[in-house]
């Protein structure tokens, strides 16, 4: 029995020793780097120096610490290989990494590659066309927050030519950056490509963009000035989300789409000018704008999501274009400072509940509809709410004291359901 049990116990420790085992991934080492070669036989790839896996737990193992400068070209063995990728996992959870730098050979940084790497403080990089365009699953600015080009800090960006797309993630959570110029080679922001980058306080988009990716430019806090080109067609889910020194928007009027929460909690957001040519407005695309006091929606959009306009608390004056078919659940909610609401659709939108406005809004703000569509909003569920509707908002001047009395029929100086069941009272006598 007892050498049963021995036996046992050397069996257990041979496979906790085999399972523990570190396993040599990289085919040579020069000046402290570790590299792989790839299939093609004359590039290799950055990677880590052992691996190990034991109870379910994967160890990525390396030793590099400092200042970590990756050359474009290595040679081994009397050959020279291309420097082309950092590979998954390089770099994982290595904290003694404390900056990195990273040649125009590389155009691939692969996943997990700086995934903790958290006394990172810089990233150097040696061609700016060549950063944009790589390919790139784990950014190292990330934890670094702080970019240099040929040994100077990149605060002022002026994106170069040669590039015509911004990679997903480029610049997410440059700090450094103050200001940036993206020129008219480009044609697509990708998705976060400068989120988080507190310090931006300029952006100017050329006019060659169509497309500004989803979390673009959200929580860039700084943002004050923004200038979009007049390709642009497509701003995406969250694109500025959380810009809260931005005051000002003007949306050109080639853009078809604002995406969900677009400029969701712009708080320092005073005027927003939609473009003509915006068909939807995204749900929460300005959600809590505390600072918007009008908005103007043009005849072009269709539908408006929900609680787009909700907790915009400054928010005085509503007026909705005429192709308008569908406004979703609370579009203006939480806004109980609207004075005046005018609706320009000869048929009354559908809602997506019967809470679009608060309760006083319907008590106190007039609601300015198409002359002789009065009756169908009064019948609506929703829109019938407003105690006061007037028939003015397809004439020139909405809400004029002519076309007022015009529809005041009792004379009671205001314009309400009693007018209209004067009107039906008139019609059942005769």
């Amino acid at each position: 029995m007892e050498r049963i049990i021995k036996l046992s116990v050397l069996l257990l420790a041979l496979m906790m020793s085999a399972a523990a085992t570190a396993e040599e991934v990289y085919d040579f080492n020069v000046d402290g780097i570790y590299y792989k070669i790839l299939e093609n036989g004359n590039d290799v790839s950055v990677t880590y120096k052992t691996y190990s896996y034991y109870t379910h737990t994967e160890y990525f193992v390396n030793d590099y610490t400092g200042d970590v400068v990756i050359p474009a070209t290595v040679t081994f063995n009397g050959k020279t290989f291309q420097v082309t990728e950092i590979g998954d996992h390089a770099f994982y959870q290595n904290g003694l990494v404390t900056s990195i730098t990273i040649p125009s050979s590389i155009t691939v940084i692969k996943w997990d590659a700086f995934w903790y790497c958290t006394g990172l403080t810089r990233v150097n990089i040696t061609d700016m066309v060549a950063w944009c365009n790589m390919t790139c699953k784990s950014n190292p600015l990330y934890y670094a927050h702080h970019l240099y080009l040929n040994g100077t800090e990149v605060t002022d960006l002026v994106i170069p030519e040669g590039v015509t797309a911004i990679r997903n993630e480029a610049f997410m959570l440059c700090t450094g950056l103050t200001s940036v110029t993206i020129g008219n080679d480009v044609t697509t922001i990708g998705d976060n490509a400068f989120e988080g980058c507190s310090g931006l306080t300029s952006v100017s988009i050329g006019n060659s963009v169509t497309s500004i990716g989803g979390v673009a430019f959200e929580g860039c806090t700084s943002l004050a000035n923004l200038t979009l080109g007049n390709s642009l067609t497509t701003i995406r889910n969250h694109a500025f989300a959380g810009c809260t020194s931005l005051s000002s928007i003007s949306i050109p009027n080639s853009v078809t789409n604002i995406g969900s929460a677009a400029f969701n909690g712009c708080t320092g957001l005073k005027s927003a000018i939609i473009g003509n040519s915006v068909t939807s407005i995204g749900g929460n695309a300005f959600y809590g704008c505390v600072g918007l006091t009008n908005i103007d929606i043009p005849n072009s959009v269709t539908e408006i999501g929900m609680y787009a306009f909700k907790g915009c608390t400054g928010l005085t004056g509503v007026c909705i274009g005429n192709s308008i078919t569908t406004i979703g659940k609370e579009a203006f909610m939480n806004a109980p400072a609207i004075a005046t609401v005018t609706c320009k659709a000869t048929t009354p939108p559908t809602w997506g509940d019967l809470s679009m406005f608060m309760a006083n809004v319907y008590n106190h703000a007039p609601l300015h509809v198409p002359s002789d569509t009065e009756r169908a909003y009064m019948a609506d569920s929703g829109w019938g709410q407003f105690l006061t509707i007037i028939g003015d908002a397809d004439e020139g001047n909405p809400g004029g004291d002519d076309d007022y009395l015009k529809c005041d029929v009792n004379g009671d100086g205001v314009v309400n359901i009693a007018d209209v069941n004067k009107v039906i009272d008139a019609i059942i006598r005769h």
